[in-house]
């Protein structure tokens, strides 16, 4: 597996390992201030050299704990710090070795190539004034004990770095493998949205297609109730069409927060009361409308019929024989309740329901839809204020609810065309 890189081109991302690698860096600083404060007391000469270059780094570690988006900068602050140590000190190739494989380790890890090669280049540079500079001064025993503070603490952070890394690659390789089941996952959605696309399309436009060419050859024919019931069927069609176009073409707008909304003041019983005359015109159910007429909410009109209909829809495909639209006030809100006595929905699909193109029912058994009108739903409640969510019926069924701002009593109604008459189940209405 390909190992992941930042945007330096890194082999590993310093992000995953800035905090560790730095706390390692302190913990060295620690550690020099200790073989500083051995050589002060020992009165060595190199000691405040020591003293500062430890303060330097320790100081630098904090803050890039939770700082800086490069590990360049504490690269070359620990090369000069150690160069200047060895100069302080005198040359002893213990410490100048540990540092020089902790820088280049450091490097190598957490910087790109060419830029690993210019660090490790700058710290080879401190060779020349160590080799020329650093015989001349006398080292004493306290300072042997600095330089053995120093490759400690080296030998701390490149052990620490090392670690880090680990950790850093095995999370790299946690996330390619989440990635790649995200992008076939991906590949699934894009393959069953096409498919189930394609069908919902294919059916209303073969019936639509169907009825036109019998209209068209047998119009004269056809006795006039038939042709009204040969129109209607096309006009449901059509109808189902418009609502699948419109629930596809919502998600991206919604996504990118781009939807128009235009809130009015509007009756919420009548609303509810006439999308499901339309949702369940031709069927058997006992459909209640328990809203009293005096409640009125602050929405978009046309979003509000979008979330009925998505909602009513999903009970009549999946509910039972009655259906129960209920609410009650909550604040300065609204709650609206669908309700219905089917089967319910398992616990382990109430919230994946939520997702696009999710279904409860899979395979061959999944009825009609694109497993869009609960996400859609949803979100264009959240998009006026408000919210939607999930909740069993006892003993038996599924209810929707979700809320809306309720408009202050003094807000005109927005006035609209009246609907016109269809042929349609009567619906209960109370309230």
């Amino acid at each position: 597996m390909p190992l992941e890189t930042s945007r330096y081109g890194a082999p590993i991302r310093y992000g995953d390992v800035r905090r560790s690698y730095n706390g390692a860096r302190v913990l060295g600083g620690i550690v020099l201030t200790y073989a500083g404060t051995r050589a002060w007391l020992g009165s060595s000469a190199a000691a405040p050299y020591l003293l500062a270059g430890a303060l330097l780094l320790t100081v630098h570690a904090l803050w890039a704990r939770n700082h800086g988006s490069s590990a360049i900068p504490s690269l070359v602050i620990d090369a000069t710090v150690l160069g200047a140590l060895s100069l302080a000190r005198g040359y002893s190739g213990g410490l100048e070795g540990a540092g020089f494989v902790y820088l280049v380790v450091g490097a190598l890890l957490l910087l790109p190539l060419t830029h690993a090669v210019g660090v490790v280049a700058y710290a080879a540079l401190w060779a020349i004034p160590i080799a020329l500079l650093a015989p001349l001064v006398e080292m004493g025993e306290d300072d042997s004990v600095a330089g053995v503070g120093a490759i400690v603490a080296a030998a701390a952070i490149v052990a620490r770095l090392l670690y880090a890394t680990g950790q850093a690659l095995f999370t790299a390789e946690e996330r390619h493998r989440d990635a790649l089941e995200a992008e076939k996952r991906a590949v699934e959605l894009k393959d069953e949205f096409v498919s189930m696309v394609s069908h919902e399309l294919r059916t209303p436009l073969t019936s639509i297609n169907g009825f036109s060419d019998t209209l068209r050859e047998s119009w004269s024919q056809l006795p006039p109730n038939e042709v009204d019931e040969f129109l209607l069927i096309m006009r449901g069609e059509t109808q189902h069409l418009s609502n699948l176009v419109e629930d596809i073409l919502v998600i991206p707008r919604l996504e990118a927060g781009r939807l128009r909304l235009e809130p009015g003041t509007i009756v919420l019983r009548d609303e509810a009361y006439e999308v499901s005359r339309l949702v369940f015109t031709g069927t058997t159910r006992e459909v209640q409308v328990d809203i009293p007429a005096d409640i009125r909410v602050k929405a978009d009109p046309n979003r509000v019929r979008q979330i009925f209909r998505n909602l009513l829809e999903n009970a009549r495909k999946y509910g039972g024989d009655q259906v129960l639209i209920a609410g009650e006030l909550t604040g300065d809100s609204y709650k609206i309740v669908i309700a219905d006595n089917g089967a319910g929905i398992p616990v382990e699909d109430r919230e994946r329901i939520f997702e696009h193109f999710e279904q409860a029912v899979k395979g061959d058994a999944r009825s009609e839809g694109v497993g869009l009108g609960l996400p859609i739903a949803r979100k264009l409640a959240r998009a006026m204020g408000g919210d939607l969510w999930f909740e069993p019926r006892f003993p038996t069924g599924a209810q929707f609810l979700f809320t809306l701002l309720s408009a202050p009593d003094s807000d005109e109604v927005d006035a609209g065309a009246d609907p016109p008459e269809t042929n349609i189940t009567p619906i209960r209405r109370t309230g």
